[in-house]
């Protein structure tokens, strides 16, 4: 007899179907404590689903309540059964977690299994700004912005974020194989950090450029 794998015979005529692993459902509600503000810059909530029968994680996006709070329901369908780690993530348009929140669970076959996520706050910002090449006054483009283990990288227009960086007192480096490269000093604030203007020197420029007013 033939052995055929992950298929079982059934049926009078031997057909053929395949195997169906057991599976469940899982909804989440993402709670916004009325007395807790969370920031209006938290515009979207992110769910990741990690755990047992899962290679990598599931993930979906949905849009926050009102700025007054509330509650967001977000709802998984053909879920591996076992237990499954939860992670929330109330984000701002750049990506950087503004709230967060975990939970555990375990799916049951056939089942809806609900948990409930309370977001606590984070210390962390946004860091924004421009890289410029000082020579020809044009955004400098694959500037590497370095802060503590966060970094970016410039795009065609000069612009940069760093995403999830720590409050506090910080050094922040520019490197590239086209411009001289500097550190400096910057403090950080939540929501957001604004650096503007950044200038950078070409490779070829033997002097170093002046050091930018944060």
């Amino acid at each position: 007899m033939w052995i055929l794998p992950l298929m079982v015979l059934v049926g009078c005529g031997g057909g053929l179907r395949q195997e169906v692993f057991p599976e469940g459902s899982l909804k989440v509600i993402v709670h916004f404590p009325p007395k807790r503000v969370i920031p209006a810059e938290a515009q979207r909530v992110r769910v990741s689903v990690r755990g047992q029968g899962l290679t990598q994680p599931i993930e979906k996006v949905a849009e926050r309540p009102s700025q007054e709070g509330g509650e967001v329901i977000i709802t998984f369908t053909n879920v591996p059964i076992g237990s499954k780690e939860v992670t929330v993530t109330a984000e701002d348009q750049y990506g950087t977690h503004r709230a967060v929140g975990t939970g555990e669970t375990n799916i049951l076959a056939g089942k809806t299994t609900t948990v409930t996520i309370e977001l606590s706050l984070t210390n962390l910002a946004s860091v924004i700004g421009r890289t410029i090449n000082v020579r020809t006054g044009q955004p400098a483009v694959g500037v590497t912005i370095q802060i503590g283990d966060r970094q970016g990288i410039s795009d065609s227009n000069g612009n940069f974020v760093v995403t999830n960086v720590p409050e506090g007192e910080r050094t922040i480096t520019l490197s590239s194989p086209e411009y001289r490269g500097y550190s400096r000093n910057i403090t950080v604030s939540p929501p957001l950090k604004n650096l503007g203007d950044l200038p950078i020197l070409p490779q070829q420029l033997m002097l170093p450029p002046d050091e930018p007013e944060f």
